[in-house]
């Protein structure tokens, strides 16, 4: 069956009876209805979202009825982060033009506060309520504020403005590129809008959504094929010209792909069960009554019980429409790639090279694919700022490198639309009309799978290549665009419990925006004990989080610009911090991430970082001199692509941890129930000095951990070990590193031997029949010598 996509071509623009629309509508009618609506004031409605949708749907019947079908010019200014104009100014730009807007002088309290309204953000937060956190973050709040002090009260000003209008001063805002003439514009244009109404102005320029989650809400109080257009077909124009009268539903056909209009491609789902259960999921049979070409397919290349693996490519998304030889390029955010790629094969970085990509029998196609750009070549982002200013340019002749795309889906061929027949379908179907361009258009490998062990073998290759993860697709799954499937899961090393790295890091710098990151370091024993710059980790923290880490830190940390930091002490790369800190009065955070990288223009000063990482804890039980060193850092990273045949255990837990989430995971472990498992340790007190790591047999395991596990074969837990409180008793102190407690405690008299010498005690009992070693084999003599300690050569007597 065609796909019927001209009502869309040329739609004709719906007639108004009244052009007049206040913006005032808009503001206290729409916008401020749905911000004042909360739990307090919800009235009859059942919840919340209940309510803010009857607002909508009330603004909706208003309109029709006083003003007519065409509600475009009101949805330029309800949506305008889907709104084709660009302004060319972001929040920067906004706070210098406001600053010469109200004329304020430098150093006055409302430059300081517009000019700083970023900074600290966190600080202020804590002393802040949930209502007052969002609005800290808000600018245009922040800016109507101040511009409502500055004004006179004896004389409010009344809202005269319509919908045309303030379209009308947007489109000449969109027109202008230098602040001098924007800031002629907006001068006499922000003199005749309310306090409201300048709020909502600022929004409308920083392309904010002004409707927040309910958007889906609008568009099917206008039409309930409004939000299904919406998926796919971006022009929002189009759709709600198209789209006047709620009676006249649209075709099937209608709703689907079409060539040449930008969509929402399917994404996958993340790997939240086993891979047993993954594989029954996938491997559901094709159900009889199909197509006879389908079955005969599927028949002949054996796709009963089986599902489909390919790899999850590290690149852009990015979707490629072609109709009788013109082009279109976009990502999965809608954004216009065609005038960096192409638009025809006789210019453009890539399409100049697809005159023979296509089988000749292909007239109209739509793929979904990834483009993989090369280590050094441009970001796509950063090529389409570097294209504002040409027409067309292959911003990629010249260079030794150059972007491979990869196709692996096709949701379109020559007017039918194959969203809705099986994988294994579509899969066929792009081998028979793309024609390999080498290097620059290429068709993804995929393999087919019938087993957890299929699955296991693949993610054992991709982790020793480093490569980002595996992609694991029903054959049968047919494509949905703007939606999540769960038949197609993606699988990552960070997705499982044992893969990656557990790092616990001491916090040496912050930058500082609304969403704070932490500069951690390692400690450098080779350079005299500096603190290098080795990672930033801004995701794993919670408010509450948030709150804990800067109480603790409030009044240690100094300003980079004004005070720079003692290159014997700290030691950053080009990635500089906003403020920095002594290592002795900071924090430790456990750091969990993927996979370790190194790569030549890293910016931190260790010259290695890690790859995805997000905060698991703050160690509180942990001294800033106890985290791992540069050196035994980099003997994990020797040892870290060995073992790459881990078991592959589902980590379940990935979810942000709530409120109290940092007390409860170290009181969690102290509440366990403690199983006897033997009296091995009976008559011992054992003090844990630090965690226990093995570097060499790439052993971790935390301090609480070992203790649990002393305590069930009858050890006695000691946590501030005195002489003279334990006059008479056998104390074994256990530490893997020299750390200040350790040192003390050495210096106190008690002796201290490694952590393996407990877990390897426990193994040798099981073979030898209860019995402790009387000469402990690893002794941390060796480690004791090497920091200038003298040591008791019996390692077991206190």
């Amino acid at each position: 069956m065609s796909v019927d996509s001209s009502f869309l071509d040329s739609p004709s623009e719906p007639q108004n009876f009244n052009t007049n629309a206040p913006f005032d509508l808009l503001v206290s009618d729409l916008f401020l209805k749905l911000e004042s609506t909360n739990h307090e004031n919800k009235g009859p409605y059942e919840t919340v979202s209940a309510k803010k949708t009857s607002i909508i749907e009330d603004f909706v019947k208003t309109w029709r009825t006083h003003f007519g079908k065409n509600i475009y010019p009101a949805v330029r200014l309800i949506f305008p982060n889907r709104d084709g104009r660009k302004y060319h100014v972001k929040d920067v730009a906004l706070t210098r033009l406001v600053i010469k807007l109200l004329k304020l002088q430098p150093g006055s309290n409302d430059y300081q506060i517009i000019r700083n309204w970023k900074k600290q953000y966190q600080s202020k937060a804590t002393l802040a309520t949930a209502s007052e956190q969002r609005q800290l973050g808000d600018l245009p709040l922040i800016i109507a504020r101040i511009m409502s002090r500055r004004r006179d009260q004896n004389e409010p000003i009344k809202s005269t403005l319509t919908v045309d209008e303030v379209n009308e001063t947007l489109d000449k805002l969109a027109a202008k590129t230098q602040s001098k003439e924007q800031l002629a514009l907006l001068e006499p244009f922000v003199e005749r809008l309310t306090i409201p109404e300048i709020r909502c102005v600022f929004q409308m320029i920083l392309k904010e959504s002004m409707l927040s989650f309910f958007e889906r809400a609008f568009f099917q109080a206008w039409h309930p094929d409004a939000y299904n257009l919406f998926k796919v077909c971006e022009d929002m124009k189009k759709i709600f010209w198209a789209l006047t009268d709620p009676e006249k539903r649209l075709l099937p056909t209608q709703l689907c792909v079409q060539p040449m209009y930008m969509f929402v491609p399917q994404s996958s789902q993340k790997l939240e069960i086993s891979y047993e259960n993954l594989c029954k999921r996938m491997t559901v049979g094709l159900q009889g009554g199909k197509d006879p070409k389908l079955m005969e397919l599927y028949k002949k290349e054996h796709y009963e019980n089986a599902f489909l693996i390919e790899e999850k490519i590290d690149g852009d998304r990015m979707l490629m429409h072609m109709v009788d030889g013109k082009f279109r390029w976009h990502t999965r955010r809608r954004r216009d790639y065609t005038l960096v790629y192409g638009e025809n094969v006789h210019i453009g970085s890539l399409t100049k090279h697809l005159g023979h990509a296509f089988d000749e029998k292909v007239h109209s196609i739509v793929k979904d694919r990834e483009m993989i750009l090369p280590f050094g070549t441009l970001r796509s982002a950063a090529v389409q700022e570097a294209l504002k200013q040409f027409d067309v340019i292959d911003v990629y002749e010249g260079n030794n490198s150059w972007p491979l795309f990869l196709v692996f889906d096709i949701l379109h061929l020559n007017g039918r639309d194959l969203s809705g027949l099986p994988l294994f379908y579509r899969k066929n179907l792009i081998n028979k009309v793309v024609r390999e361009v080498p290097h620059r258009f290429e068709v993804l490998e995929w393999v087919k799978a019938k087993s957890p062990t299929d699955i296991k073998a693949n993610m054992q290759r991709i982790v020793s290549e480093r490569n980002e993860g595996i992609m694991v697709k029903s054959l049968l799954s047919k494509y949905r665009v703007y939606s999540r499937e769960s038949t197609w899961i993606k699988v990552k090393p960070e997705y499982l419990e044992n893969f990656g790295e557990n790092l616990d890091l001491v916090v040496i710098g912050k930058i500082g925006r609304v969403k704070t990151s932490y500069i951690c370091g390692l400690k450098d024993v080779d350079d005299e004990g500096c603190y290098k710059s080795f990672c930033m980790v801004a995701n794993g923290f919670s408010n509450a989080v948030y709150r804990q880490i800067e109480s603790k830190l409030v009044n240690y940390w100094r300003d980079f610009s004004i005070q720079k930091p003692p290159l014997s002490l700290l030691k950053f790369g080009t990635k500089k911090p906003d403020f920095w800190i002594n290592p002795a009065n900071s924090i430790v955070l456990e750091i969990k991430a993927r996979s370790i990288e190194v790569t030549a223009e890293t910016p931190y000063a260790a010259g290695s970082t890690l790859h995805n990482l997000w905060c698991r804890a703050v160690r509180e039980d942990k001294d800033y001199d106890e985290c791992i060193t540069l050196q035994e850092y980099q003997d994990l990273k020797a040892k870290y692509s060995s073992d790459i045949y881990k078991n592959q255990d589902v980590n379940r837990n990935r979810k942000r941890p709530g409120e109290n989430s940092i007390v409860e995971k170290y009181e969690k472990v102290k509440r366990l129930k403690i199983k006897e498992q033997s009296d091995l340790f009976k008559g011992l007190h054992l003090v844990v000095g630090t965690d226990y790591r093995d570097v060499d047999e790439q052993k971790n395991m935390s301090a609480e951990a070992l203790k649990h596990l002393i305590r069930s074969h009858g050890g006695q837990i000691e946590l501030n070990p005195k002489r003279d409180e334990l006059y008479g008793k056998t104390v074994v102190v256990l530490g893997s590193n020299v750390t200040p407690r350790l040192q003390r405690w050495l210096r106190e008299g008690f002796d201290i031997i490694s952590g393996s010498w407990a877990v390897e005690t426990i193994g040798q009992a099981y073979d030898e029949g209860q019995k402790i070693p009387l000469l402990l084999k690893e002794t941390f003599l060796d480690a004791c010598v090497d920091a200038g300690m003298v040591v008791d050569e019996d390692p077991y007597k206190v």
